[in-house]
């Protein structure tokens, strides 16, 4: 009989240590599948984070792409419009250049044959000032706003930069002539010149008149070696803003092929 109960007892410990590992084994493989569904919900939400952020930058490329192409329109406008005032300038110190060519060699001799006519025409070639005056607005807009950094060429860019550069170093070549022409061919003329003169035979019309307070001579500046230095000087400066423009133009060219 005591064994009998025994056996009983020894089946019921056997089946209760059986329907807890069987609990446990329930319970470990519901935790398993959780975290495998935990896992794959993480990865869902990467991936989209993934994609979503591919599709941003797609966008911000397509974005900023388009700010790069109506960039560079306005560029290749406002590029040659500069082309084109180079070119009235260039074609103007070129008329001054040749007037100053012909009538330089009348400096010193005794011709008297139209001498008014001739000095005036030599002190109107040599008597103005430089100021190119590029429109730099769209490349200093770029370069503050970031338009300039969206165009992906190196060799664009380094273009551009290029123009930047020539108008800084013209705009100071332009500064020196001017101060020359200032300080130094004005005064002179101020002394040994007058305006007035010149300036009612080129408005005839308004029947301005003579200066009845110059008493001098224009003949005389022809004998003046200050004059002949002055007008010297002044075309030695023609020749050097001519070929400053020149490379400003050749700059822009370049400028516009790349764009």
């Amino acid at each position: 009989m005591i064994k009998f109960f025994r056996h009983i007892r020894l089946r019921l410990l056997t089946q209760a240590s059986s329907d807890k590992v069987r609990q446990r084994m329930i319970k470990e493989n519901r935790f398993s599948r959780y975290m495998l569904y935990a896992i794959g919900e993480i990865v869902l939400v990467v991936i989209g984070i993934l994609i979503a952020l591919q599709i941003n930058t797609w966008n911000n490329a397509r974005v900023d792409n388009e700010r790069a192409q109506d960039y560079i329109e306005k560029l290749k406008l406002q590029l040659d419009g500069n082309i084109r005032t180079v070119d009235v300038e260039i074609v103007k110190i070129e008329s001054w250049y040749k007037i100053t060519l012909s009538l330089l060699p009348i400096i010193g001799t005794d011709t008297t044959a139209n001498i008014d006519e001739k000095i005036d025409s030599l002190i109107m070639a040599n008597c103005h000032d430089y100021h190119l005056n590029l429109d730099m607005n769209t490349i200093t807009e770029g370069r503050e706003n970031g338009n300039m950094a969206l165009i992906s060429s190196d060799s664009i860019r380094q273009s551009i930069y290029q123009v930047a550069r020539v108008n800084e170093r013209v705009k100071e070549r332009e500064r020196i002539t001017n101060e020359d022409l200032n300080t130094l061919f004005t005064p002179y003329l101020n002394r040994n010149y007058n305006y007035r003169n010149l300036v009612s035979k080129r408005y005839a019309d308004e029947r301005i008149g003579v200066s009845k307070t110059y008493s001098g001579d224009n003949y005389k500046m022809l004998k003046d070696q200050e004059f002949e230095n002055h007008i010297a000087s002044r075309m030695e400066y023609n020749v050097g803003m001519l070929r400053e423009y020149r490379h400003v133009r050749t700059v822009l060219k370049n400028a516009v092929e790349m764009l």
